[in-house]
């Protein structure tokens, strides 16, 4: 219940705010939402995509050094249902097993698959990761999702947000299992160079 008030306060203060525009909401009760990454209030810019009744079954893919510890890792804990990953690892398959189990169990989830925040405005290469999960659930869409202007509301190195409208657009999706026929890992390369491309299209409309 707490985490329910938590996330309708948080829409409400992004509506007046910044601006956020109520979005069509994903209908799929399943889903994998990849988006590019630029603060901290992209993922709760995101859930929105969810109805409020569904975000028990949404999870969010974080930095396990970022979000481990102090009073944002703390926050993002206690409000967001994270699967915190070790991205200094280097152990892919490993990093994914939580993702997988996620999936397994019927959620959704939503994954940065610029692998951290990058540079304003500017949409760095899509790490293969998402692709590997698209792959392995091939029934499962994953959506493409462009988020707009939030990379000025809350730069590297600020705290407190600076008001300015937030824009989110959101494509049809792509399905692992149209890429199965491929060899190797063709099948996966494609996929994620398709997901890169749908979000880079989105940039210059």
């Amino acid at each position: 219940m707490v985490s329910i008030i938590f996330h309708a306060v948080g829409r409400f203060f992004l509506t007046i705010v910044f601006g956020v525009s109520p979005v069509k909401q994903v209908d799929d009760e399943q889903c994998i939402i990849v988006a590019n990454h630029n603060t901290h209030l992209d993922t709760l810019v995101l859930l929105r995509l969810f109805p409020l009744r569904r975000l028990h079954k949404v999870k969010i893919v974080a930095a396990k050094d970022y979000f481990s510890k102090g009073c944002i890792g703390f926050l993002g804990r206690l409000f967001l249902n994270l699967i915190l990953v070790d991205r200094g690892s280097g152990k892919v398959d490993e990093a994914l097993q939580p993702l997988r189990q996620a999936l397994q169990d019927g959620c959704s989830i939503i994954i940065f698959p610029e692998g951290t925040r990058g540079k304003p405005g500017v949409l760095a290469r899509f790490k293969t990761g998402v692709g590997v999960l698209a792959m392995e659930f091939p029934e499962i869409p994953v959506y493409p999702v462009l988020l707009r202007g939030i990379e000025k509301t809350l730069p590297r190195g600020r705290f407190v947000p600076i008001p300015f409208n937030i824009g989110i657009s959101c494509t049809s999706p792509e399905y692992g299992k149209d890429y199965l026929a491929e060899q190797g890992s063709g099948g996966r390369k494609k996929l994620v160079a398709a997901l890169e491309e749908k979000v880079l299209g989105l940039s210059r409309l």
